[in-house]
């Protein structure tokens, strides 16, 4: 579980620090050929065959995607693609529904935002995953030693988080409230902070029935605040609004109570 979400950590990160160039819009026979290659390399996750998707995975990665973890998910949704280097290189993020391990989510899928980064080798895009990115996170570069770590990470990947680690990585970007209460027709505001270092993505995962939910934006900078506008309508029910950081896949829950 934690080399999962360190190594998400890691990867989508460097989504935040995409340069301007990126937003060119690229040849339609080109976003068409990735597309079908991200397509096709997510359904073969969905169809439960990872082997499938190993011939879109490029050389150099191939060993890391052998050893990594290979996700069941139940559909996947292309969500947004950033071209780079005369779209050559591109970052991509796919919502991809699954279950996921959390207490009190375990027993409805998630759609989940994944990154994955793509390159153009002899005509043709491939999966591939940068092992300098990866230790590129929101707290700064982290750096291995020459040697094997002794808490389990593979040589040349950082060392796996400890428990303190993740508890300390998930404090970066908190609510400034864990309960609201709000009256049909009313609203009420919470403020997201980030502590890291970098960018963090905020996204809403889940909002009662009847209650809405605004962020006034997604991508909060180093030091930075987001507000949550929550508003409850007529038939507005109790619950829990959930937001998922993008970068440590971690949940912020608030309770909301309707008077």
């Amino acid at each position: 579980m934690f080399r999962s979400i360190v190594l998400l950590v890691c990867a989508t990160c460097c989504f935040a620090q995409a340069p301007a160039d990126l937003f060119n819009k690229p040849p339609a026979d080109v976003d068409q050929a990735l597309r079908a290659r991200i397509t096709q390399f997510y359904q073969a996750h969905v169809d439960g065959k990872p082997r499938l998707a190993e011939p879109l995975v490029a050389e150099d990665t191939k060993d890391f995607f052998y050893n990594g973890n290979k996700p069941k998910y139940l559909s996947f949704e292309i969500k947004e693609i950033h071209y780079s280097d005369n779209f050559t290189r591109a970052k991509a993020v796919v919502l991809c529904e699954q279950f996921v391990m959390i207490p009190g989510f375990t027993d409805k899928p998630q759609k989940v935002p994944t990154p994955s980064t793509w390159k153009l080798v002899d005509g043709q895009w491939y999966w591939y995953v940068d092992p300098d990115d990866l230790r590129n996170t929101p707290w700064g570069h982290m750096t291995p030693g020459p040697n094997p770590s002794p808490n389990g990470a593979a040589p040349g990947l950082p060392p796996l988080p400890t428990a303190k680690d993740m508890e300390f990585i998930f404090q970066q970007v908190k609510a400034d409230k864990t309960a609201v209460t709000l009256k049909a027709g009313g609203s009420e505001e919470v403020t997201i902070s980030n502590g890291a270092k970098g960018p963090m993505t905020v996204n809403l995962a889940g909002v009662p029935p009847g209650v809405e939910a605004k962020l006034d934006r997604e991508t909060i900078g180093a030091g930075e605040k987001a507000i949550l506008t929550l508003r409850a309508g007529a038939t507005a029910r109790p619950g829990v609004v959930s937001l998922r950081v993008q970068q440590t896949n971690h949940l912020i829950q608030i309770q909301t109570a309707i008077q």
